[in-house]
This record gives C-alpha cells, structure tokens and sequence, in this order.
C-alpha cells in the first residue's frame, strides 16, 4: 500500500512539473542584422593613401554596441595602414585591427553609453579604411567581407550578422599630355611656358617650358579635365582642353601668333601687317581677335592702330 502511493506521488509530481514547464514556450529572439555592410568599388594611383568608408545600412533589431569583420584583399596590390572612425561613431572607442597575410580583421564597441550605440534605421560609415596602394598600374584587388558580427548589448550580448557588400579596387594608370609648339610659320618654339590647370578648380597642376624642337611633356597625371595654357613673349597666349584617362597619352600640337604679324609672314608690325590694321579700322577688311593689340576687347580701334603704328617704327615692341 505505501509502495502504491509513492509510485502516486512520483507520477504526479512529473505531471505537475511537466504542465509547469509546458507553458513556457521558448521565445525566438531576432538577432541584430542590417540591410549590408561593406564598401563600393574604388581606385587609387600607385604609391598613394586611399580612404575607403566601410558602410552599414539599415540597422535592424539593434542597438548595436558592437562589430567586427574581416576583409580579404590581395596585399601585394593594398594594404590597411590605418583604421579610423566612421561617421556613426564619432563616440565609440578606437577601433581595433590586425593585418594578416590574407587581409585585416576589425573590431569596433561602444564606449559602455547606451545612447551611443546603433539604433534601428542606422545608416553611414562606421570605420574608414586607410589602404596604402602598392601593386603594378592595372592592378585589381577584390575587396571581400567575411566573418561579420553584429552584437546585441544587456542582456543577452548575442551575435547576428549581415550580408556582405563587397567591392574591387583598381590601380589606375597616370596619364601623359605631350606636345609641340610651332608659330605661325611652322618654326617650332623654345622657351614657351606651358602650364596645366584643371577645369573643375582652377588649380595648376604642373608647369614646364618646350625645349630646343619646341617639345614638352607633362606626366604623372590623374584622370581628368585639363587646360594646357601656353606663354612667351612677343606672342599671344594659346591654350587646349583636353580630358586624360586613366592611362591615357595625349598629343597635342600648339600654334603661337606674334603680336603685330597680321599677314602671318613671321616679322611683327612690318609695313604689311600696318597697312591690314589700317584697312580693318575702316571695315575694308575683316579683323579678328588678333587685331586686338590694346587688349580692351575692340578689334582694329584707334587705339591698335596707334600701336601698330608706333611698333612699325620701333617706337614700343609688343610684348
């Protein structure tokens, strides 16, 4: 009889704690992922630095207070010389990393505020890449992410991830712009100054001067808008646009008009080029840009012609 009840008493106590238990049903709990994180497809010249942001987009079941990834690249071509903060967290630790012969891995955590983690909806750069660029001109590089973790914070500190965003870095080739400089009559020019200025900033990129066969080279050039300006003396200045890309070698051949030398025969303000300023100042002729001595923007006024005629008797050289 008491063997009976204890055998009872044991099933009922399974009973009790099996319906206790059966009424907590686990709960799935979403991990933190975002929309991706990674980088776009960039480029750089040899023996350069290039900042490339690592992007997230779209935090999802965050905050996020921490993250880590690996980057594959080929180090014979880029290597990460430096990791810097990205625009999301300006108030997180400095971040963490490690080269490796197959590329780097990255750490980043929060700096313990919880305000300052990742909130939903997050979107910008979270680490800037510093690559120095290393490798032959035409040179690519995958840039692949792998390993991918995004920590949950209190209380659980669990792990989710995001799919990769995976970009190709291209060694870009410089660009050559060579050229002659000859007058009017084919004669070629030394001594010009020629100056290369780039058309979106106005900033001058380089200067040489032609040599003895009126040459010149300008090298090393990024892919762009360029103006090629040319100046000396006694001549009107001339200048050519030209876009170079990568890699491009461009020609280009320059003529220069002496000031005064109207009839193109290679001697300024002689009797001839005289007679056209006269001519084109009562409209017998037409006159273009070139009889514009006094520089004001009126071709063949009274004024040109006055210095033509004070040139022709060596009274001023135009310069």
């Amino acid at each position: 009889m008491k063997e009976g009840k204890k055998r009872l008493v044991i099933g009922l106590t399974i009973l009790v704690v099996a319906a206790v238990f059966g009424t907590f049903v686990p709960i799935a709990v979403a991990l933190p992922t975002a929309t991706s994180i990674g980088v776009d497809d960039a480029s750089g010249y040899k023996d350069t630095h290039v900042i490339i942001p690592v992007n997230i987009t779209n935090v999802q079941n965050g905050p996020v207070p921490s993250i880590k990834f690996d980057v594959l690249y080929n180090n014979s071509d880029i290597t990460i010389v430096d990791v810097q903060k990205g625009t999301l967290i300006s108030d997180w630790d400095t971040p963490a990393y490690c080269n490796h012969d197959w590329g780097t891995a990255v750490a980043i955590f929060y700096d313990s505020v919880d305000e300052h983690a990742l909130q939903n909806g997050s979107t910008g750069s979270v680490v800037l890449l510093n690559f120095s660029v290393i490798g032959e001109l035409g040179d690519t590089s995958e840039m692949e992410f792998t390993n991918i973790q995004l920590a949950e914070g209190h209380p659980n500190y669990q792990i989710g991830t995001a799919p990769a965003k995976n970009g190709t870095f291209t060694l870009i080739h410089y660009g050559l712009i060579e050229g002659h400089l000859t007058d009017r009559t084919g004669t070629e020019m030394e001594g010009v100054t020629v100056t290369l200025t780039a058309k979106d900033s106005g900033a001058v990129r380089d200067t040489t001067t032609t040599n003895g066969t009126g040459y010149f080279s300008l090298n090393d050039l990024e892919t762009g808008d360029y103006y090629v300006n040319c100046t000396k003396l006694r001549y009107w200045d001339n200048s050519s646009l030209l876009t170079v890309e990568s890699g491009e070698q461009k020609t280009v051949n320059i003529i220069l008009w002496r000031k005064g030398d109207l009839n193109e025969n290679g001697h300024s303000a002689d009797v001839g080029d005289l007679a056209m300023m006269k001519d084109a100042t009562v409209d017998k002729i037409t006159s273009d840009w070139k009889f514009d001595l006094n520089a004001n923007g009126h071709s063949a006024d009274v004024g040109d012609l006055a210095m033509m005629k004070d040139a022709t008797v060596d009274k001023i050289e135009l310069l």
